[in-house]
Order: structure tokens, then C-alpha cells, then sequence
């Protein structure tokens, strides 16, 4: 009797392995990337974070012909990368281990997201879009569901098409007034600084409720993403991931330049020029970049090896601490 019960869960359990087959104009199944990502984004990793975006989800794996289609998604991420694409390449199989596929990303200059483990990593879940055995590519329209499942490669000219419709990127709606339009243009264009100088501008006048209402969505979408910015940047500076935070501040200083979020970012990146501490943690961090670009499109082992000397002798450094436990990280994975 308990052998039959047995059994008869196994079967259950085969039958939970892979979802049913995804079909064009159905609600695209929630998923989440907690776990391993070679290339993390900046800031979605949800169904729901890529709300009024195009979702690319592509499966490939090193051992067959779905490696191929990288390239080109790398030209797609170049093109539209922040401007309303998201990316997400899932290593399917979990014969290559995380520092492997790094490697590789690295060695063929890939910069978009890779989630690693496949649909075998609980914390990369993305088992909505899994049909078993067979590697499939998903494209979410704007309006959140299916617009292409399948093998082929006419996925490209279906994700074109949907990119097509996104009038004004990562802000959530095609329409604007009158009065706002020129600040969701520079919105699209995350020319946060100009959008929110307009749309401040806006606010301080006579506005309809329509005219309000948009004024004060710029401001609140272009403010979330500089605050979250600059609560890392404070999470940072108090680890001392002063690398980490110095790229952040450029960034801000870039995409908001002309507004007082990128002239705040200007005086602290000025700070941390005169800040002897800092200046001697970012001279490490540019060694471990180097290092990195160098031994990082090698085997792992050698990697793990070059990084662990680095730790060594950067010992009391941020950066020698980093390098100890992305050595660490590879050890573990590749056991």
C-alpha cells in the first residue's frame, strides 16, 4: 500500500515539472530574480516592477544552438536597455556552475541579465514560462501579456513591434498633457534633470487636474529612482563600498545634471576626491577591476586562485575583503 502511495505521489510530482505551454495573449505568469544573476539590473526584478515595458525572457544554455541568439540580444539590450526593455536570459541547465557562465558573459562582453541554475534555482523563479524539456522564447508586451512564445526566430521582429508602442519609457502611460509633454519626452530619454525641473515648474502654475496630475507623476518617478539611488549610496559609504557608490553618484550626476539631485551628486563625488580614505579604498577597487577584466575571462579555478592572492595582499582593504569572498563564492558553487 505505501509503495503504491508511493508511486502514485512520484506521478503527481512528474506532472508539477513544467508548467503548460504559454499562449500569445494570455496574462504573463508573475516570476522573480532573487538568485544568482550574472548582470543584476538596477532596479526590476519582478513581473510587476516591469509594469508598461517590453519583457524579453530568453532560455539558451552553452551545450546547443540557443547560445547563438546572444548576439543579438545584446543589440537589443545596447539599443534599448533603460528605455524600457527588460531582459532576462535564463541559463537553463545547471551542468555550468554561476562562475562559469560568469566567465563567459564576461569573455563575450554580454551586459545583460543572466539568471544561472536554470529553473532549478528557487530564488530565480521563472517556472511559469517552462514547457519541460523544450527551450522556449517569451516576449511580454506592454500591456502584460504573451505576444510571443515559441522556438523560432520571429520573436525579434514581435519584440520590435512592442518596443514600437512604449511612447514614453519606464514612466507607465502614452499620454500626457499638453503643458507636460516636452518634460515626459526627457523623462523617456532619463533625462531625469530637465524632466524634473519642468515638471517643478509646472507645479508652480495654474493647472488643470489632468495637467497636475502628470506634472506630479514625473516628479514622483524621477524622485523614487534618485532616492532609492541615494539610499544605497548611504548603505555604501557605510560598508565602504566606496566603488559602488562612486558609480552611483556618477550616474545621478549624468541623468539628473541641470537639477539639484545632480548638483548634490557633483559636490559628494568632489568630497570623495579630497577624502584620503576613500581615495586609497578606490585606488584598490580599481586594481580588483583590473584584475577582474584580466583573470575574469579565464577558467574559474585560475580566477578564484588570482582573487584570493588579491585578498591577501589588499588584506585591510574594502576591496581585498570583496575579493575573499567572490573567491569564496566561486569555491562553493563549483563544489
Amino acid at each position: 500500500m505505501l509503495y503504491r502511495i508511493a508511486i502514485a505521489a512520484l506521478l503527481v510530482c512528474a506532472g508539477c515539472l513544467h508548467a503548460d505551454a504559454l499562449k500569445v495573449g494570455q496574462d504573463a505568469p508573475k516570476f522573480k530574480a532573487g538568485g544568482n544573476i550574472v548582470n543584476p539590473p538596477e532596479f526590476a526584478r519582478e513581473l510587476k516592477d516591469c509594469e508598461g515595458g517590453v519583457i524579453l525572457i530568453y532560455e539558451w544554455h552553452i551545450r546547443d544552438g540557443t547560445k547563438q541568439g546572444l548576439p543579438d540580444i545584446q543589440k537589443y539590450w545596447d539599443k534599448w536597455k533603460g528605455l524600457g526593455l527588460y531582459i532576462w536570459t535564463i541559463h537553463r541547465l545547471d551542468f555550468e556552475k554561476f562562475p562559469q557562465v560568469d566567465i563567459i558573459a564576461r569573455t563575450a562582453g554580454y551586459t545583460f541579465p543572466i539568471c544561472t541554475g536554470g529553473f532549478y534555482d528557487d530564488a530565480n523563479d521563472f517556472f511559469g514560462y517552462k514547457d519541460g524539456k523544450t527551450f522556449r522564447t517569451t516576449v511580454v508586451g506592454k500591456d502584460g501579456k504573451v505576444a510571443y512564445y515559441g522556438q523560432d526566430d520571429s520573436w525579434k521582429a514581435v519584440l520590435e513591434a512592442e518596443m514600437a508602442k512604449i511612447v514614453y519609457p519606464n514612466l507607465g502611460k502614452d499620454v500626457v498633457a499638453d503643458k507636460l509633454e516636452m518634460s515626459a519626452k526627457n523623462f523617456a530619454k532619463r533625462e531625469f534633470g530637465k524632466a524634473l525641473n519642468d515638471a517643478e515648474k509646472r507645479l508652480g502654475e495654474e493647472l488643470t487636474e489632468e495637467e497636475k496630475s502628470d506634472a506630479e507623476l514625473i516628479v514622483k518617478k524621477a524622485m523614487w529612482i534618485a532616492d532609492t539611488r541615494n539610499e544605497r549610496i548611504t548603505k555604501w559609504k557605510e560598508e565602504k563600498r566606496y566603488d559602488l557608490a562612486k558609480a552611483t553618484l556618477e550616474l545621478l550626476e549624468e541623468e539628473f545634471k541641470g537639477h539639484k539631485v545632480g548638483d548634490d551628486a557633483k559636490a559628494m563625488l568632489k568630497e570623495f576626491k579630497k577624502d584620503k580614505e576613500i581615495k586609497k579604498e578606490l585606488s584598490a577597487f580599481e586594481l580588483l577591476d583590473k584584475l577582474i577584466d584580466k583573470e575574469g575571462k579565464t577558467d574559474a579555478e585560475n580566477y578564484m586562485k588570482c582573487l584570493s592572492q588579491f585578498a591577501k595582499q589588499q588584506e585591510g582593504m574594502k576591496a581585498g575583503e570583496v575579493a575573499g569572498k567572490m573567491a569564496s563564492k566561486i569555491k562553493s558553487d563549483l563544489e
